[in-house]
């Protein structure tokens, strides 16, 4: 993989985001258990968080470069595995079907922000490889020139 530095970058970023939500908001999780649109809402402001972390970061990451990945399904799955492992560790006032609730919210999430993502990181590819080529022949390089600038040297 050419960009494996820039992917533990922003896999680590996801991680350390997903899970800092994850434990800050943690005292939060009661709210669920409300049977009004209060526990609604917070169930599906989780679900929102959660799918525009993985949304944001999928589509930054896939902006430079060229053609599908798979990085958005790992992002997604990094994100979702934090808040569904804590759920099920951390000692909350929730049962065993709100839990499993949670979780699903949490993995739909997930999966919608791998989904839209995707689909947005490739249009940002097109937008950046436009943006390029434009900037290159403004410059007066053009990419066959950068690929091989070794050749325009003098050989004294």
């Amino acid at each position: 993989m050419d960009n494996f530095p820039r992917f533990s970058f922003y896999a680590s970023g996801v991680l350390i985001i997903s899970a800092a939500f994850t434990l800050f908001t943690s005292e939060l999780l009661f709210k669920i258990n409300d049977p009004s649109w209060v526990g609604t809402a917070f169930l599906l402001g989780y679900g929102l968080v959660y799918m525009n972390i993985v949304f944001v970061t999928s589509r930054r990451f896939m902006r430079r470069l060229e053609g599908p990945s798979l990085a958005p399904v790992i992002f997604g799955v990094i994100v979702a595995l934090m808040p569904v492992a804590w759920i099920f560790i951390y000692d909350s006032v929730l049962d065993m079907q709100q839990r499993i609730m949670f979780a699903v919210v949490v993995a739909l999430a997930s999966g919608l922000g791998v989904y839209f993502g995707h689909k947005a990181g490739l249009k940002a590819q097109v937008v950046f490889q436009q943006k390029l080529h434009e900037y290159l022949k403004r410059s007066g390089q053009v990419p066959d020139d950068l690929k091989r600038s070794h050749d325009n040297l003098n050989k004294n």
